[in-house]
């Protein structure tokens, strides 16, 4: 159930509401805020953010309202990121999940999207590539905030399971930015 909340297609939604081109079809192709506000603008980019960060803590909490077993949080949170990025609904298309998993990030773990962020913001300065950059963030951002917060097993598990999540989906904008520059 996880999957399938998560896998609606909120940048297609939108942008057909807006009049916009189908984003799947321009930009970088993929359905998140980003190449939504490149479509549509900055009022389509914050609804699909918006929607897209309450589609991960949505799943999360339907998962939990069903079961009420906190281990639900991994399955349904990683599920929910999945879907987004891989969307059974548009062909297996989506979005890169950092809406989607920043969310649930948010909601269980504060100040884990503020490490990430400042690890980010320092990687694109010195790589000045975006999906270098995130992959960075990730890896590094994850550990520091589980060792400064150190929460509860099943949140634990959700940021190392959405986290292997978000890094899969970046590896093909990696080696994309990867051949760009090699053209260069």
């Amino acid at each position: 159930m996880g999957y399938l909340i998560g896998a609606f297609p909120t940048g297609v939604v939108v942008t057909r509401l807006w009049g916009a081109p189908d984003v799947r079809q321009e930009g970088s192709g993929h359905v998140g805020a980003t190449n939504t506000f490149r479509q549509a603008g900055l009022g389509a980019a914050v609804l699909v953010a918006l929607v897209d960060l309450l589609k991960g803590v949505g799943a999360v909490l339907v998962g939990l309202a069903l079961t009420g077993d906190a281990w639900v949080v991994p399955v349904a949170g990683a599920s929910a990121v999945a879907g987004h990025c891989w969307s059974v609904y548009i062909g297996f298309q989506g979005g890169m999940g950092l809406a989607t998993a920043g969310g649930i990030f948010l909601w269980l773990l504060p100040g884990g999207p503020v490490v990430f962020t400042a690890i980010w913001l320092v990687a694109r300065a010195l790589l000045r590539h975006s999906a270098r950059a995130v992959m960075v963030g990730l890896t590094l951002g994850a550990p520091v905030a589980l060792l400064i917060w150190r929460p509860a097993p099943p949140v634990t598990a959700y940021v190392l399971v959405g986290v292997g999540v978000l890094l899969v989906r970046h590896v093909s904008d990696f080696y994309r930015e990867y051949a760009t520059i090699r053209e260069a």
